[in-house]
């Protein structure tokens, strides 16, 4: 099989794939041999990239945390404010979420260290210094909500994207940030 797919190098290229694997089979059901089948290269070849199906499975996870961490600073370099960084931050992760379906399912796979949670955390601690840090955990905790729930129902189709909608989420963002 061969061992050169383009442009794209073979480990971007089983990341992608493994991306497609945990999506469709989770991370109980993910498959080597299916993932690099997938790249049209030979089964030994996954291992001269990564060292097991694991090491894989983290840099999936390492490479869609640094693609949103990405546009999260990207969002903090140009909105100053802590209260609109953070909207917009919610905003760019349903967009993200929107833009990358399956990207989502693997983010949601990856445990407690979302980028979009770290970001409302410390975002949170710099709008509101002064607070009960449980209640402006409990505020951050209602932030992401809205966040992670509007880009699934989004997603789902059960709300239709468009700027209207958009706008709406930003005002119950707004709405939550009020003191």
């Amino acid at each position: 099989m061969d061992e050169e797919l383009g442009s794209a190098s073979v480990r971007e290229q089983l990341i992608v794939a493994g991306i497609a694997e945990l999506e469709n089979h989770g991370i109980a059901d993910f498959s080597l041999r299916r993932v690099a089948s997938s790249c049209n290269i030979s089964c030994a070849a996954p291992y001269k990239h990564f060292k097991s199906k694991e090491a894989l499975i983290e840099a999936i996870f390492d490479y869609i945390k640094s693609q949103l961490n990405l546009l999260l600073d990207q969002v903090a370099a140009v909105h100053q404010n802590p209260k609109t960084c953070l909207v917009e931050s919610c905003i760019a992760y349903i967009r993200f979420c929107i833009a990358n379906p399956h990207f989502r399912a693997v983010l949601m796979l990856s445990g407690k260290n979302l980028p979009l949670a770290q970001r409302v955390k410390k975002l949170m601690e710099l709008c509101f210094p002064n607070m009960d840090p449980v209640e402006r955990a409990d505020r951050g905790y209602v932030i992401r909500s809205i966040a992670y729930g509007a880009a699934l129902l989004l997603e789902s189709g059960e709300l239709e994207y468009s700027d209207h909608i958009i706008e709406r989420i930003k005002e119950n963002l707004i709405r939550e940030l009020e003191e």
